[in-house]
């Protein structure tokens, strides 16, 4: 057989391709994992950022302002479980105090920090 009209790959060449197609395919598997991952991770900070801002929100609808101090409690918003932590503290106006809320997953791990200030209702 001559070898200039040979045709098709050598078992060499093959061995080439499929090793390149292994590490892309490796490659985007990885990829593709991360992406899951992180995902799962941002969806847990939208749900301690949401139980943080409805929280703030109950404390601006409540006829009475909170008194200075520091309060936690657990909460849970889309079976997740947070730890949320309130601190209240006055400002230069006496008119005016400083709301902290901070939300924690179980490991301790700060998730959310969100900050408000309230005045007295009239």
């Amino acid at each position: 057989m001559n070898p200039s009209r040979q045709r098709g790959l050598t078992l060499l060449e093959l061995l080439v391709a499929l090793s390149i197609f292994a590490l892309a395919a490796g490659a985007l598997l990885k990829i593709v994992g991360e992406h899951g991952r992180h995902a799962g991770q941002l969806e847990l900070r939208y749900f301690a950022q949401l139980a943080a801002q409805n929280h703030l929100a109950n404390l601006h609808l409540q006829p009475n302002w909170p008194a200075t101090g520091k309060r936690t409690r657990k909460v849970e918003l889309a079976g997740y479980r947070f730890t949320l932590t309130e601190r209240v503290e006055g400002t230069d106006n006496p008119d005016i105090r400083r709301v902290t809320a901070r939300t924690t997953g179980d490991d301790g791990r700060l998730l959310s920090e969100l900050q408000a200030f309230m005045g007295a209702t009239p």
